[in-house]
């Protein structure tokens, strides 16, 4: 119940950034059968900033969004569940009630994937409410689509990939698209700010300490240490579900789990114990060294190994997205299946 309430705030939240975006309007007028997408070129990509052509051989992953069926009630909707005054808070929707009252219809989904693949775009994956078409395809390929040319841009230090100007699409699927995102690197602009507290006092003790021969090395604990640390010893987790949001998925997590768990004396888990949610496209990804899924296994299975550490008897379920040329991004589909678990 609680990773429902869970999935359900955020997914509130959600739901009004989209329904903002929904209700903005994005078009310029017609031409030659194209409609453009007014502001889908970033203000940085300008003659000053121009370095030289992109490379049209580059692979884009980018998304082709479609409006709710209603957005205003749908933006309307998610304030008032998130709202203490309103007589309907936190009575959410199902995802099935959600669906029914506010997705795209599936006749304009395959419309727009129709067109995606008429250009040569891989189409990678729709989430159930229809909301998006995420697509894979090279910068030659986006500039024939799309009816813009790609430059790089010198931009705060970096040189940064974008259309040179807004895009378009065809009339015939104004009505249906609302945005296409990713098209540009506007995503290696953000940063995260670490701050080191130089006067942070020693590990308590019980931490290993190796710093006599790696004093770089992280100290740590061990399960055990941290179950008594959180105040959950005697504990084991049985019958409940972790929900992990990660990218990619390790195809031999259970395995390394499970050596870590033989290695620490700790029960093995069951195939059925773990779940991995991935859409199509992101397990085994090949390795690559833009987006490095491979260098993911690794982060996904410590995830798995510090949940299984604190309760061996509960059931992780990882949801796994992509990082196809931009920031990660939580994969709001597949944590509402794990919190349904």
């Amino acid at each position: 119940m609680k990773a429902t309430i869970c999935f359900s705030r955020l997914l509130s939240c959600f739901l009004i950034l989209t329904a903002s975006l929904s209700t903005t309007s994005v078009f310029a007028a017609a031409s030659g059968g194209r409609t453009t997408l007014v502001g889908s070129a970033p203000s940085w990509a300008t003659t000053a900033n121009y370095a030289a052509a992109a490379d049209v051989t580059t692979d884009v992953g980018f998304r082709v969004y479609l409006g709710w069926t209603d957005p205003a009630g749908a933006e309307s909707l998610a304030r008032a569940v998130s709202d203490p005054r309103s007589a309907t808070y936190r009575k959410f929707l199902t995802p099935n009630q959600f669906r029914s009252r506010f997705s795209p219809a599936a006749s304009d989904v395959a419309k727009v994937q129709n067109w995606l693949r008429s250009q040569g775009f891989s189409v990678i994956y729709s989430p159930q409410n229809n909301h998006y078409i995420s697509a894979e395809g090279s910068v030659a390929q986006l500039a024939a689509a799309f009816g813009a040319q790609f430059g790089l841009y010198n931009v705060r230090g970096q040189t940064v990939r974008s259309p040179a100007a807004d895009v378009s699409i065809p009339s015939s699927l104004a009505g249906v698209v609302n945005a296409v995102i990713r098209l540009d690197e506007s995503y290696q602009f953000v940063e995260t700010h670490h701050r080191v507290d130089a006067q942070a006092p020693p590990s308590p003790a019980g931490f290993t300490a190796i710093a006599s021969t790696a004093p770089w090395a992280v100290k740590g604990a061990t399960p055990d240490q941290i179950k008594s640390a959180y105040g959950i010893s005697g504990y084991d987790g049985s019958g409940q579900t972790v929900a992990i949001i990660d990218a990619y998925a390790s195809p031999t997590i259970l395995h390394d789990v499970n050596q870590w768990s033989t290695n620490r004396g700790l029960p093995t888990m069951t195939p059925a114990q773990l779940v991995q949610v991935v859409p199509p496209g992101v397990y085994k990804r090949p390795q690559n060294p833009k987006q490095d899924p491979q260098g993911w296994y690794g982060e996904e299975t410590l995830d798995v190994e510090a949940v299984h550490g604190m309760a061996p008897g509960a059931m992780p379920c990882t949801a796994s997205t992509s990082r196809v040329s931009s920031p990660y991004q939580p994969c709001g589909s597949c944590f509402g299946f794990c919190g349904r678990l």
